[in-house]
């Protein structure tokens, strides 16, 4: 057993570090009591700070602001970071003292589970809080000529790549090169990651090695001394980390990598678990929130897995091909990353262990030709079109194998979320198989793990799976869209019925809310998708779903109301469907859905409705599953809801879903009297333009004691029965 003492240093550090944020829920304590940013709500600033960091898309530039003082409504304060979001693009130097107006808020956070958290993840870099500049007042002191510089050699480097591949293939390798993924194609990287070679487009352990460790050969290949050669390759690669950025990524890498060349330069061994440790050690001592960033446990848990389980399989099957013991490294960086990526992402691409087999060997070339070709564009435009255009031929047949891998037979594997003892009880069984493998010695224990160890990948599957079943209850969910309507039903077999999922203020609200909320849950494929009526913030979202079959949430069925109330958006939603192979069902009027004792009937709108087709028409589900009743009501209002007293009539339910986001125009006395619900569940978006819900209606609920839940306050809003209880519970 090697001697390790910083390394163990390290560990124990680390733990001790992970303990303490766990006690402390997730809080760094880094946002002060009079904070401008505690509160939630948009303010006039003026802002006064100086610019450390800067980057740029087509539409803004994006500022980092550091000392920042705060003036607002005769108020001062003081935030340590903050970032600007100017659409003026005035030249702005790094190092620059900017004054400017504009309006303060702070960063969203999840609205539903699986939802990505805005506020958490600028917390772990210190940053609280943003503003939108409307003027900028004064631009004063010096420019950091250094980080400047550099600033100007990466938009160059990243337009003249541009210029020569093409817009799509040039913000590839910018992505790849320069850690510059702003401007990539949003389907391109989407394709990458939920293929499992996303990891390519962040700059890695790959990428640094790479460069640091090939200019330090080529000084020593020179002649140069060890001293020389390390300090050389330690200069260049510091400013190729000041150029691309200090992601948790990059520092790990470059500090293990630093360790390696002072290692060589003083003739001594390197040990790979130390400069880990020691790494991650360095990164939570700057920024302790970083133990609970996907990327600092993506980054630090490949290498780990390369330590660790590596080991293990290659005694378990000793192999001296090299093609196949990359197949085993990818293994063991698999097994050690599975819970991590469930944990974050909520599903696993099943051939990822393929092609990343085909690819990290392919993208030593991709960095090789792309940094050479880069290197030649300026001074012999010629070969470095050659060697660059040669990288984009690499970059498209990534992009063939993604696709072809998405095509195939699952996949993608949606888990949903583990919870934490099913990680616990994972890594335990893991370690103490890798403990019992690396301590065997006797020949038919050896023989029996080796032929038992095909049975671990069914058992991991199941073990993940089993997390997310409803156990024979009904859980129902008021997905937090902002203003519009998304209810999840779960049924007691685990059917799934998704009631609307659209957004009028939410851009893209099936990609970013209802998509990875249903993932988290362990959703992949929908059975039932019913739309109400033909306003988009009923069916957005959905009509998004239909376009992602390939990446998103698969959609077996889609239930409109009779054709005879489908207007031109429905019409257009049922087209789209059918192209894409879903299956397109009407329902009306005393038609339901069933599972076992769960029940989901359509009571309206009728053929002879006499009013237009629009919200008054709106499907009304009734959902009863034993003594639990819930009515989902739609945008229901005025004539709609005159005929639906007569439906309902001496009918009470446990739960109402308040129609029309709460407008003033449904809901009525009439209503509330017979249907006399104890939970009143109302899904509108915070700040909305229609002043959603209205006072009108929330006196009208309260007048009944009726318990309000609404998604501007609680997020997403889960119920849960078994038939006969009934408990809630809100997302915030």
């Amino acid at each position: 057993m090697k001697k390790r003492p910083l390394c163990y240093v390290c560990l124990v550090f680390l733990l001790i570090k992970s303990v303490l944020l766990l006690l402390t829920g997730g809080q760094s304590g880094g946002l002060s009591a009079d904070s401008i940013f505690q509160e939630e709500k948009e303010k006039e600033v003026i802002l006064q700070g100086q610019v450390y960091q800067k980057t740029s898309t087509s539409k803004m530039q994006i500022l980092y602001l550091k000392n920042n003082s705060i003036n607002s409504q005769n108020e001062s304060f003081y935030e340590s970071k903050i970032i600007v979001y100017d659409k003026t693009f005035q030249n702005i130097a790094i190092g620059k003292t900017v004054k400017l107006r504009g309006k303060a808020n702070v960063f969203e956070t999840a609205h539903n589970p699986g939802n990505f958290d805005q506020r958490q993840y600028y917390a772990k870099q210190n940053i609280y809080g943003m503003v939108w500049g409307e003027q900028i007042m004064e631009v004063s002191g010096k420019t950091n000529r250094l980080m400047n510089s550099l600033y100007g050699l990466k938009q160059a480097w990243k337009e003249k790549l541009t210029e020569t591949m093409g817009e799509k293939n040039g913000a590839v390798l910018s992505a790849i090169l320069l850690s510059e993924k702003k401007e990539m194609d949003a389907e391109i990287k989407e394709l990458y990651q939920k293929n499992g070679i996303g990891h390519v487009l962040a700059i890695s352990g790959l990428h640094i090695s790479f460069i640091g460790l090939s200019v330090y050969q080529i000084f020593r290949k020179v002649g140069s001394p060890y001293f020389v050669a390390g300090i050389g390759s330690g200069i260049l690669l510091f400013l190729y980390v000041l150029m691309i950025g200090l992601s948790v990524s990059v520092i790990r890498a470059a500090i293990m990598l630093l360790l390696r060349i002072g290692a060589d330069m003083t003739g001594r061994v390197y040990d790979m678990a130390t400069g880990l440790f020691f790494a991650g050690a360095v990164t939570v001592l700057w920024q302790p929130l970083y133990l609970a960033d996907a990327g600092f446990l993506l980054s630090y848990g490949a290498i780990l897995g390369i330590l660790t389980i590596l080991p293990a399989i290659e005694k378990l099957f000793p192999c001296k091909y090299q093609i196949v013991k990359g197949m085993y490294a990818s293994i063991g960086i698999n097994l050690m990353l599975f819970p991590v990526l469930l944990y974050f992402y909520f599903e696993f691409p099943l051939y990822s262990l393929l092609l990343n087999i085909a690819v990290i060997p392919m993208m030593s070339w991709v960095l090789g030709l792309g940094l050479i070709g880069s290197l030649f564009l300026p001074i012999c435009q010629p070969i470095g079109m050659v060697l660059v255009k040669v990288c984009g031929i690499f970059l498209e047949l990534f992009e063939w194998m993604s696709r072809f891998a998405g095509r195939l037979p699952g996949a993608r594997m949606v888990f949903g979320q583990p919870a934490w003892w099913q990680i616990s009880a994972y890594y335990l069984f893991v370690f103490g198989s890798v403990i019992l493998v690396l301590k065997c010695n006797k020949k038919e224990l050896f023989r029996f793990l080796r032929r038992s160890v095909w049975c671990v990948f069914p058992m991991i599957l199941f073990w993940f799976s089993i997390g997310h079943g409803t156990g024979g209850k009904l859980f129902v969910t008021v997905i937090d869209v902002g203003q519009g309507d998304g209810i999840l039903l779960r049924g007691p077999k685990n059917g799934t019925y998704l009631i609307d999922g659209g957004s009028s203020d939410v851009k893209e609200v099936g990609k970013y809310r209802i998509e990875p909320f249903l993932k988290s849950q362990g959703i992949g494929t929908l059975d039932y998708v019913l739309i109400s009526h033909g306003d988009s913030d009923h069916y957005s979202g959905v009509e998004e779903m239909i376009t992602r079959q390939d990446v998103g949430v698969r959609i077996k069925n889609l239930v409109l109301p009779a054709t005879y109330q489908q207007d031109e958006a429905l019409t257009k939603l049922s087209a789209l469907a059918k192209k894409a192979g879903i299956r397109v069902l009407v329902i009306r009027p005393s038609m339901r859905l069933q599972e076992g004792d769960l029940q989901v009937t359509c009571i309206q709108p009728e053929e002879e409705f006499p009013g237009e087709i629009g919200n008054a028409s709106s499907m009304v589900l009734d959902i009863c599953y034993q003594k639990f009743g819930m009515l989902c009501t739609g945008d229901v209002e005025e004539k709609g809801e005159e005929i639906l007293l007569e439906q309902v009539e001496k009918k009470v339910y446990s739960v109402l879903k308040v129609a029309h986001h709460g407008s003033k125009n449904s809901t009525k006395e009439e209503l509330l009297k017979i249907i006399q619900p104890n939970i009143s569940l109302i899904s509108a978006g915070k700040g909305n333009r229609y002043g959603h819900p209205h006072k009108e209606t929330l006196e009208r609920l309260n007048a009944i004691d009726s318990a309000v839940y609404s998604t501007i306050k609680n997020g997403a809003i889960t119920l849960k029965s078994d038939g006969n209880t009934l408990s809630i519970v809100g997302f915030h």
